[in-house]
């Protein structure tokens, strides 16, 4: 028995014949299955693919496609290389987006709304102590602190930000010019070489 299960279109195929399935459960990062009788491969999302000995944690998918309603679809085609080439950036900035929200994850939310207008205040203040600074008057206030304690803290820690932030853009932006890069026709393995 031939199977194949491509998460993204929510279809399983057995021996050609493709029926759509709630894939829900399976797990996040596995993008696609492919099994030929005895063997096969598990494609991920973040990393390498990695051969498949047994279907036994994907045999739930072809049970649903047996009880499933006998509306099949065509047999899917290769995705082009415009198609693949957006996924690979979709992989890449999925994974950017993972690490900036990982810096932010220790802060509510609404801190961070205010990092920008924190850093305004505190370099305002710096270069000209007459300046009008609500939040920083409040929060120094409030954290029972010197306004200039507060304000050295705040530019510090947006300076250590930028810095990680720019390390992350950058390498988000370097590995998007590596997959232009490739050109009109790239393989999926090029693609998918190219990791976060």
């Amino acid at each position: 028995m031939r199977v194949t299960i491509i998460r993204d279109d929510s279809v399983v195929g057995i021996d050609g014949v493709f029926r759509r399935i709630d894939l829900s459960s399976l797990r996040a990062n596995v993008r696609a299955v492919q099994w030929n009788d005895t063997s096969g491969h598990i494609e991920y999302d973040d990393t390498a693919n990695t051969l498949l000995r047994n279907m036994a944690e994907f045999q739930p998918f072809v049970d649903l496609w047996k009880t499933a309603a006998s509306e099949q679809i065509t047999v899917l085609t290769a995705p082009s290389p415009d198609q693949m080439k957006a996924a690979a950036v979709a992989r890449i900035n999925t994974a950017y987006q993972s690490d900036v929200r990982e810096l932010t994850a220790v802060y509510p939310e609404e801190e961070v709304k205010s990092w920008a207008l924190q850093e305004g205040e505190a370099k305002a203040w710096f270069s000209n102590p007459q300046a009008h600074t609500p939040w920083l008057d409040s929060a120094a206030d409030a954290r029972n602190m010197s306004k200039a304690d507060l304000a050295a803290k705040i530019i510090a820690k947006a300076a250590a930000f930028a810095r990680v932030h720019g390390q992350l853009t950058g390498k988000r932006q370097r590995l998007q010019e590596m997959i232009v890069a490739l050109g009109d026709f790239p393989t999926r393995q090029q693609l998918d070489d190219i990791k976060w």
